[in-house]
């Protein structure tokens, strides 16, 4: 049979797309000679950790200042030095003092011996006054003169009270254990109560942390206050870039959020026998979910990026490479966890995936 030339032209030209589609054929699970590692997705905790800014502050911070007015004659302490609760830090002229308590405690003794006199004259004049001796007037009067003495010792023993107060505050001692710092006055100045402040003494160990933690992150990751106190890790990073040695303990939560920023201020305390943190240093911290979340996980060097999303390859029976889109969680050291596309025992191309040409097998390296 003979062809027309339209006929020889078209024949001709069906011939490469004829053979392309053979080649296409047989590209299917044919073998490579493609050496590539293979890992298996696996289940893994993916360790939720947030980052904030914090400051350092002293759980106690205390403001000597005196309560009386005398000449200062003792300073108990060396400026800088750390104090122990109960040591003497100052003392005054007290001469005013103990003579003040000791006419205090004399009018104490005047009152009751006027008192028990008053007590006597007014029962015998009450018994005079019941046989119709003494008049009601003299009986009204002798039980005046008793209730008056008894009024007079109480305020004797108030006055007490109050001198010995007084005279207490002669000597200053540390209601803490701390760091004192600068004395504002020395030996020799008069002090008054309008002074002001004598000296400051912070507790540095142990101390506190302050932050502030976003409520998404907090309802996200820990749900309760009893979540956050016992399922997280406190770690915060100095200005040098070093992490703080010891791990911090979430002390409380603020009892309502900040509105202006929906955040919640977070307090924490950790040791600090060196006095490395000192207040209103400002820090990093990082609050790390101990209980993590149960999360598909493949090593990084799997992943691969194009426009349209993040991908790995996957091996089927016949180890022919089929590319899965993923969404991606958290970047851990060398491990990548997957939020989706990928499930536990699928076994993903580990490295070297560039060389992959898609629907033909490799071959699994040793």
């Amino acid at each position: 049979m003979r062809m027309n030339k339209l006929e020889i032209c078209l024949a001709i030209l069906a011939v490469p797309f004829f053979a392309a589609a053979q080649n296409s054929d047989a590209s299917k699970g044919a073998e490579s000679n493609v050496y590539v590692p293979v890992a298996t997705a696996e289940m893994a905790n993916e360790i939720e950790v947030y980052r904030y800014t914090g400051q350092i502050i002293p759980i106690s911070t205390v403001n000597i200042t005196s309560r009386i007015s005398a000449d200062l004659t003792e300073i108990g302490f060396n400026e800088g030095d750390y104090v122990k609760k109960g040591q003497l830090l100052y003392a005054f002229d007290d001469t005013r003092y103990d003579a003040a308590l000791k006419s205090a405690r004399s009018k104490i003794a005047e009152y009751e011996a006027k008192l028990i006199y008053a007590k006597n004259d007014y029962e015998r004049t009450n018994e005079l006054f019941k046989k119709g001796v003494s008049t009601k007037d003299e009986m009204e009067s002798a039980l005046s003169s008793y209730k008056s003495y008894q009024a007079s010792l109480l305020g004797a023993q108030a006055d007490v009270i109050l001198a010995e107060d007084d005279y207490k505050h002669c000597r200053i001692h540390s209601p803490i254990a701390g760091v004192i710092g600068l004395t504002n006055y020395t030996e020799g100045n008069y002090i008054t109560p309008s002074s002001g402040v004598l000296a400051t003494i912070v507790q540095l160990d142990p101390i506190r942390l302050k932050f502030s933690m976003s409520s998404r992150d907090f309802i996200k990751d820990f749900a309760t206050i009893g979540g956050l106190k016992n399922n997280c890790s406190v770690k915060i990073k100095l200005a040098d870039g070093t992490f703080y040695e010891s791990e911090g303990e979430i002390e409380f939560v603020n009892n309502e959020a900040v509105k202006s920023t929906d955040t919640i201020l977070v307090f924490a305390k950790f040791k600090n026998p060196d006095s490395r943190l000192l207040p209103n240093n400002t820090v990093a911290v990082y609050l790390e979910n101990k209980l993590g979340k149960r999360k598909v996980s493949i090593p990084v060097t799997a992943l691969l990026h194009d426009s349209e999303s993040s991908y790995v390859y996957v091996l089927d029976d016949q180890d022919v490479p089929h590319r899965k889109n993923v969404v991606l969680g958290r970047t851990v050291g060398g491990v990548q966890f997957i939020d989706s596309g990928l499930e536990a025992g699928d076994r993903v191309v580990s490295d070297g995936a560039h060389k992959i040409i898609e629907n033909m097998k490799v071959n699994i390296a040793k």
